[in-house]
């Protein structure tokens, strides 16, 4: 039996490049995991048709602003209908490495309006019960991903990865109910456990009223064994 949480819970994780999105993303599913929580780690764009198309842009070169915008939005859509929906009306915890933010900041950094951007996702995608923007300077996410032997991509422009960080620590303030940003340039179990508090507390406040669910969640206690 999985531990299942009323309405769901959705975490995106966001950041620019070589923040550590998906290291953390990975240790948070790795909790519930090991705790028997109901979850689903996905990131974007997807391994699906719209988002193969990004990926491959991303090595050949960037797609017009236009033709991105038009292929993120396919892409989310098809992520929200398939996985992300289906899972929080079914009571899971979904962590999404990568989700609409990411398109405000990126392709806002191109031009496109944030806040436009913002608007029409969230007519079709759920918001977030909480943005965790893991923020670093770019100079040290551009050494990270060097550093791990990748080479930098057509996304990864020091110039572009500027705006978007700073799009990414505006957004943040316009929505602070949802945003929290971290320090990603602390060592990842800093990062990981802070991000981890902020899932807890989500998590403990849907389930009030629920001491063995909040107990097996906090701990891995079932109501069994309490």
């Amino acid at each position: 039996m999985k531990a299942l949480i009323p309405g769901g819970l959705l975490l995106a994780v966001e950041g620019i490049d070589g923040a550590g999105k998906t290291s953390t993303a990975a240790l948070l599913a790795q909790y519930c995991g090991e705790r028997a929580i109901a979850c689903t780690l996905s990131k974007e764009p997807t391994s699906l048709k719209w988002g193969t198309e990004l990926r491959r842009s991303a090595q050949a070169g960037r797609l017009t602003l236009d033709e991105e915008l038009r292929l993120f939005r396919l892409d989310r859509a098809m992520h929200v209908r398939g996985t992300i929906q289906p899972a929080l009306d079914a009571g899971w915890i979904v962590i999404v490495d990568r989700y609409y933010w990411s398109s405000a900041a990126y392709q806002g950094a191109r031009g496109a309006d944030p806040t436009t951007l913002i608007a029409d996702h969230e007519s079709f995608a759920p918001r977030p019960d909480a943005v965790l923007l893991l923020d670093l300077p770019v100079a040290t996410g551009l050494e990270r991903i060097r550093r791990r032997g990748d080479i930098p991509n057509a996304f990864e422009d020091p110039s572009a990865l500027d705006k978007a960080r700073a799009i990414f620590l505006d957004l943040a303030r316009q929505f602070p109910e949802t945003g929290h940003v971290i320090d990603a340039s602390a060592p990842a179990r800093d990062v990981a456990r802070h991000c981890l508090a902020i899932m807890q507390s989500l998590a403990t406040r849907k389930l009030a009223g629920n001491p063995a669910a909040t107990a097996w969640f906090l701990n891995g206690i079932s109501s069994s064994e309490s």
